[in-house]
């Protein structure tokens, strides 16, 4: 299992690959956030490593209610 450190990362790496993914599929900022945010909130491994590693569960948590605070949900 990652450790809270390298959870972030990759919590935030997935992000901005999400976010960039529905701005380019025509959502507005505030849309692909918000479904950035509705993939990540499904993720339970690292996307980006080859052997998917668990995410830390109550780091994941915070994460995603952080970022919804950020956008006022």
């Amino acid at each position: 299992m990652l450790n809270e450190r390298e959870t972030i990362l990759a919590l935030e790496e997935a992000m901005r690959g999400n976010v960039r993914f529905w701005e380019r599929q025509g959502y507005d900022e505030r849309e692909a956030f918000i479904k950035a945010i509705e993939e990540v909130e499904e993720m339970t491994t690292d996307p980006s490593s080859p052997c998917g590693e668990k995410l830390d569960v109550a780091t994941k948590a915070k994460f995603i209610e952080y970022r919804k605070l950020d956008l006022g949900l």
